[in-house]
Protein backbone atom coordinates (compact mmCIF):
# COMPACT_ATOMS: atom_id res chain seq x y z
CA UNK A 1 0.00 0.00 0.00
CA UNK A 2 1.62 3.23 -1.10
CA UNK A 3 1.34 6.41 0.89
CA UNK A 4 1.02 9.53 -1.10
CA UNK A 5 2.69 12.66 0.10
CA UNK A 6 0.53 15.64 0.26
CA UNK A 7 2.02 18.65 -1.39
CA UNK A 8 2.35 21.64 0.90
CA UNK A 9 0.25 24.29 -0.60
CA UNK A 10 1.05 27.88 0.09
CA UNK A 11 -1.79 30.15 0.85
CA UNK A 12 -1.83 32.84 -1.77
CA UNK A 13 -3.77 35.85 -2.80
CA UNK A 14 -4.63 36.11 -6.46
CA UNK A 15 -4.54 39.62 -7.84
CA UNK A 16 -6.23 40.51 -11.13
CA UNK A 17 -5.20 43.62 -13.04
CA UNK A 18 -7.17 44.83 -15.98
CA UNK A 19 -6.34 48.00 -17.87
CA UNK A 20 -9.33 47.90 -20.35
CA UNK A 21 -11.92 45.59 -21.65
CA UNK A 22 -10.06 45.00 -24.89
CA UNK A 23 -6.94 43.67 -23.23
CA UNK A 24 -6.68 40.41 -21.35
CA UNK A 25 -6.70 40.44 -17.56
CA UNK A 26 -3.33 40.13 -15.86
CA UNK A 27 -3.26 37.81 -12.94
CA UNK A 28 -0.56 36.96 -10.48
CA UNK A 29 -0.41 35.17 -7.15
CA UNK A 30 1.14 36.68 -4.05
CA UNK A 31 1.83 34.47 -1.04
CA UNK A 32 0.09 35.64 2.07
CA UNK A 33 3.38 35.86 4.18
CA UNK A 34 4.83 38.32 1.69
CA UNK A 35 1.78 40.49 1.88
CA UNK A 36 2.01 40.45 5.66
CA UNK A 37 5.74 41.36 5.47
CA UNK A 38 5.17 44.53 3.45
CA UNK A 39 4.50 46.74 6.55
CA UNK A 40 7.67 45.37 8.14
CA UNK A 41 9.72 46.35 5.09
CA UNK A 42 8.17 49.80 5.13
CA UNK A 43 8.70 50.39 8.87
CA UNK A 44 12.31 49.01 9.12
CA UNK A 45 14.06 51.81 7.13
CA UNK A 46 12.31 54.47 9.21
CA UNK A 47 13.21 52.66 12.41
CA UNK A 48 16.84 52.39 11.34
CA UNK A 49 16.86 56.04 10.28
CA UNK A 50 15.46 57.06 13.65
CA UNK A 51 18.00 54.90 15.48
CA UNK A 52 21.00 56.22 13.58
CA UNK A 53 19.75 59.78 13.89
CA UNK A 54 19.61 59.55 17.69
CA UNK A 55 22.90 57.65 17.73
CA UNK A 56 24.48 60.45 15.72
CA UNK A 57 23.08 63.06 18.13
CA UNK A 58 24.42 61.15 21.12
CA UNK A 59 27.82 60.89 19.45
CA UNK A 60 27.76 64.60 18.73
CA UNK A 61 27.01 65.40 22.39
CA UNK A 62 29.71 63.00 23.53
CA UNK A 63 32.15 64.53 21.06
CA UNK A 64 31.32 68.03 22.30
CA UNK A 65 31.85 66.90 25.88
CA UNK A 66 35.18 65.33 24.96
CA UNK A 67 36.20 68.46 23.05
CA UNK A 68 35.30 70.63 26.04
CA UNK A 69 37.23 68.34 28.37
CA UNK A 70 40.20 68.35 25.98
CA UNK A 71 40.15 72.15 25.90
CA UNK A 72 40.14 72.24 29.69
CA UNK A 73 43.03 69.80 29.83
CA UNK A 74 44.96 71.84 27.24
CA UNK A 75 44.33 74.99 29.30
CA UNK A 76 45.51 73.24 32.46
CA UNK A 77 48.57 71.93 30.63
CA UNK A 78 49.37 75.43 29.33
CA UNK A 79 48.92 76.84 32.84
CA UNK A 80 51.20 74.15 34.29
CA UNK A 81 53.78 74.83 31.58
CA UNK A 82 53.70 78.52 32.52
CA UNK A 83 54.14 77.65 36.19
CA UNK A 84 57.01 75.28 35.38
CA UNK A 85 58.62 77.91 33.15
CA UNK A 86 58.27 80.53 35.89
CA UNK A 87 59.71 78.16 38.50
CA UNK A 88 62.59 77.23 36.18
CA UNK A 89 63.33 80.91 35.59
CA UNK A 90 63.13 81.63 39.32
CA UNK A 91 65.35 78.65 40.10
CA UNK A 92 67.85 79.73 37.46
CA UNK A 93 67.97 83.26 38.87
CA UNK A 94 68.32 81.90 42.40
CA UNK A 95 71.18 79.64 41.28
CA UNK A 96 72.95 82.59 39.67
CA UNK A 97 72.48 84.61 42.87
CA UNK A 98 73.80 81.72 44.95
CA UNK A 99 76.88 81.48 42.73
CA UNK A 100 77.40 85.23 43.10
CA UNK A 101 76.96 84.89 46.87
CA UNK A 102 79.52 82.06 46.96
CA UNK A 103 82.03 84.28 45.16
CA UNK A 104 81.28 87.18 47.48
CA UNK A 105 81.50 84.95 50.55
CA UNK A 106 84.91 83.70 49.38
CA UNK A 107 86.05 87.31 49.08
CA UNK A 108 84.74 88.07 52.56
CA UNK A 109 86.63 85.08 54.00
CA UNK A 110 89.80 86.30 52.32
CA UNK A 111 89.37 89.79 53.74
CA UNK A 112 88.55 88.42 57.18
CA UNK A 113 92.09 87.03 57.38
CA UNK A 114 93.30 90.63 57.52
CA UNK A 115 90.69 92.08 59.89
CA UNK A 116 92.02 93.60 63.15
CA UNK A 117 91.18 92.05 66.52
CA UNK A 118 89.27 95.07 67.79
CA UNK A 119 86.42 94.45 65.35
CA UNK A 120 83.74 92.45 67.12
CA UNK A 121 82.97 89.10 65.43
CA UNK A 122 79.51 89.33 63.97
CA UNK A 123 77.60 87.53 61.26
CA UNK A 124 74.31 87.01 59.49
CA UNK A 125 72.21 89.20 57.27
CA UNK A 126 69.28 91.16 58.72
CA UNK A 127 66.11 90.83 56.65
CA UNK A 128 62.68 92.39 57.44
CA UNK A 129 60.14 89.96 58.92
CA UNK A 130 56.58 90.03 57.56
CA UNK A 131 53.96 88.74 60.01
CA UNK A 132 51.26 88.56 57.33
CA UNK A 133 49.08 85.61 56.41
CA UNK A 134 50.69 84.68 53.11
CA UNK A 135 51.15 81.00 52.47
CA UNK A 136 54.60 79.45 52.71
CA UNK A 137 54.66 78.72 48.96
CA UNK A 138 53.58 82.26 48.05
CA UNK A 139 56.26 83.74 50.28
CA UNK A 140 58.94 81.49 48.76
CA UNK A 141 58.00 82.30 45.17
CA UNK A 142 57.44 86.03 45.69
CA UNK A 143 60.44 86.76 47.89
CA UNK A 144 63.24 84.52 46.64
CA UNK A 145 64.58 87.10 44.18
CA UNK A 146 64.11 89.99 46.60
CA UNK A 147 65.91 88.14 49.38
CA UNK A 148 68.75 87.03 47.11
CA UNK A 149 69.15 90.60 45.79
CA UNK A 150 69.09 91.89 49.37
CA UNK A 151 71.74 89.37 50.37
CA UNK A 152 73.93 90.30 47.43
CA UNK A 153 73.65 94.01 48.28
CA UNK A 154 74.46 93.33 51.94
CA UNK A 155 77.45 91.23 50.94
CA UNK A 156 78.62 93.92 48.51
CA UNK A 157 78.34 96.60 51.19
CA UNK A 158 80.31 94.44 53.61
CA UNK A 159 82.98 93.75 50.99
CA UNK A 160 83.20 97.47 50.14
CA UNK A 161 83.77 98.27 53.82
CA UNK A 162 86.34 95.48 54.13
CA UNK A 163 88.10 96.62 50.96
CA UNK A 164 88.38 100.15 52.40
CA UNK A 165 89.74 98.72 55.65
CA UNK A 166 92.09 96.39 53.78
CA UNK A 167 93.35 99.32 51.68
CA UNK A 168 94.21 101.18 54.88
CA UNK A 169 95.83 98.09 56.40
CA UNK A 170 98.12 97.74 53.38
CA UNK A 171 100.05 100.80 54.56
CA UNK A 172 100.06 99.96 58.29
CA UNK A 173 103.02 97.74 59.34
CA UNK A 174 101.09 94.76 60.72
CA UNK A 175 103.09 91.94 59.11
CA UNK A 176 105.69 89.98 61.11
CA UNK A 177 108.98 91.22 59.59
CA UNK A 178 110.86 87.90 59.50
CA UNK A 179 110.64 84.16 59.83
CA UNK A 180 112.42 84.68 63.14
CA UNK A 181 110.07 84.22 66.11
CA UNK A 182 112.34 84.46 69.18
CA UNK A 183 112.34 87.94 70.73
CA UNK A 184 115.75 88.57 72.29
CA UNK A 185 115.08 92.16 73.36
CA UNK A 186 111.82 94.11 73.73
CA UNK A 187 110.94 97.76 73.20
CA UNK A 188 111.65 100.21 76.02
CA UNK A 189 114.06 100.42 78.93
CA UNK A 190 116.84 97.82 79.14
CA UNK A 191 120.50 97.38 80.03
CA UNK A 192 122.76 98.30 77.13
CA UNK A 193 124.66 95.10 76.13
CA UNK A 194 127.88 97.05 75.51
CA UNK A 195 127.94 99.54 78.42
CA UNK A 196 125.74 97.66 80.92
CA UNK A 197 123.99 100.95 81.63
CA UNK A 198 120.28 101.66 81.51
CA UNK A 199 119.21 102.64 78.01
CA UNK A 200 116.10 102.99 75.92
CA UNK A 201 115.67 100.39 73.16
CA UNK A 202 113.77 101.95 70.24
CA UNK A 203 112.72 98.71 68.60
CA UNK A 204 112.42 94.97 69.05
CA UNK A 205 115.14 92.38 68.39
CA UNK A 206 114.36 89.05 66.69
CA UNK A 207 117.15 86.49 67.04
CA UNK A 208 117.65 84.04 64.16
CA UNK A 209 120.46 82.40 62.18
CA UNK A 210 122.50 84.42 59.72
CA UNK A 211 120.69 84.80 56.37
CA UNK A 212 117.12 84.34 57.72
CA UNK A 213 114.73 86.26 55.38
CA UNK A 214 113.46 89.73 56.33
CA UNK A 215 110.13 91.03 54.98
CA UNK A 216 108.45 94.41 54.53
CA UNK A 217 105.94 95.13 57.30
CA UNK A 218 103.59 96.99 54.92
CA UNK A 219 103.32 98.49 51.43
CA UNK A 220 105.59 101.46 50.90
CA UNK A 221 108.61 103.11 49.29
CA UNK A 222 112.23 102.39 50.21
CA UNK A 223 113.87 105.66 51.37
CA UNK A 224 117.13 104.20 52.76
CA UNK A 225 119.07 101.08 51.82
CA UNK A 226 122.69 101.37 53.01
CA UNK A 227 125.06 101.09 55.94
CA UNK A 228 123.52 103.27 58.68
CA UNK A 229 125.84 103.82 61.63
CA UNK A 230 125.19 101.54 64.62
CA UNK A 231 122.33 99.88 62.71
CA UNK A 232 124.85 98.42 60.26
CA UNK A 233 123.31 97.52 56.95
CA UNK A 234 119.80 98.94 57.24
CA UNK A 235 116.60 99.62 55.30
CA UNK A 236 113.99 102.29 56.00
CA UNK A 237 110.58 102.16 54.28
CA UNK A 238 108.02 104.98 54.23
CA UNK A 239 104.49 103.50 54.28
CA UNK A 240 102.45 106.69 54.63
CA UNK A 241 102.66 110.16 56.11
CA UNK A 242 102.20 108.44 59.46
CA UNK A 243 104.33 105.28 59.43
CA UNK A 244 107.92 104.26 58.66
CA UNK A 245 109.76 101.03 59.48
CA UNK A 246 113.46 100.38 60.04
CA UNK A 247 115.29 97.05 59.61
CA UNK A 248 118.84 96.97 61.09
CA UNK A 249 121.92 94.73 61.40
CA UNK A 250 121.22 93.04 58.04
CA UNK A 251 123.68 90.79 56.29
CA UNK A 252 122.12 91.50 52.89
CA UNK A 253 120.08 94.33 51.39
CA UNK A 254 117.84 93.23 48.49
CA UNK A 255 116.18 96.57 47.60
CA UNK A 256 117.23 100.01 46.46
CA UNK A 257 116.07 103.51 47.32
CA UNK A 258 112.87 104.32 45.41
CA UNK A 259 111.70 100.72 45.14
CA UNK A 260 107.98 100.12 45.73
CA UNK A 261 107.46 97.13 48.01
CA UNK A 262 104.38 95.18 49.10
CA UNK A 263 103.59 93.90 52.56
CA UNK A 264 105.40 90.58 52.94
CA UNK A 265 107.96 91.16 50.15
CA UNK A 266 111.45 89.96 51.01
CA UNK A 267 113.81 92.93 51.35
CA UNK A 268 116.92 91.44 52.97
CA UNK A 269 118.50 88.89 55.30
CA UNK A 270 119.33 88.82 59.01
CA UNK A 271 122.96 89.47 59.98
CA UNK A 272 125.05 91.06 62.69
CA UNK A 273 126.42 94.21 61.06
CA UNK A 274 126.87 97.45 63.01
CA UNK A 275 126.56 97.55 66.78
CA UNK A 276 125.46 93.98 67.37
CA UNK A 277 126.37 91.06 69.63
CA UNK A 278 125.07 88.37 67.26
CA UNK A 279 122.79 87.70 64.28
CA UNK A 280 119.39 89.28 64.81
CA UNK A 281 116.94 91.76 63.26
CA UNK A 282 116.45 95.13 64.93
CA UNK A 283 112.95 96.21 63.86
CA UNK A 284 111.45 99.64 64.51
CA UNK A 285 108.07 101.23 63.76
CA UNK A 286 108.21 105.02 63.63
CA UNK A 287 104.85 106.75 63.95
CA UNK A 288 104.64 110.49 63.32
CA UNK A 289 108.43 110.72 63.74
CA UNK A 290 108.62 108.84 67.05
CA UNK A 291 109.52 105.16 67.61
CA UNK A 292 106.71 103.08 69.13
CA UNK A 293 106.48 99.51 70.43
CA UNK A 294 106.30 97.31 67.30
CA UNK A 295 104.97 94.21 69.07
CA UNK A 296 101.22 95.18 69.18
CA UNK A 297 101.40 95.74 65.41
CA UNK A 298 103.34 92.54 64.78
CA UNK A 299 100.82 90.63 66.89
CA UNK A 300 97.87 92.44 65.25
CA UNK A 301 96.16 89.38 63.72
CA UNK A 302 96.93 86.82 66.39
Amino acid sequence: MKLRRKKLKLKVYTIFISSSTSKPVTRFALPKFMLHSIPLFLITPFALLYYFYHLTEDLKEENLALSSNLSQQVSKTAALENVVETMEETTSQAQLKMKELEILETKIREYMLELPDYIDPRGGISLPFDNGQESHTDVEISSVNWESNELVEKYKETIAEMEDLNEELRFIPTAWPSKATRISSTFGGREDPFTNRSAFHTGIDLAAPWGTPVYAGADGTVIKAEYYGGYGKAIIIRHSSTYKTLYGHLSEIMVEVGDQVKKGDRIGSIGSTGRSTGPHLHYEIIKNGEPIDPFPYMDFFK
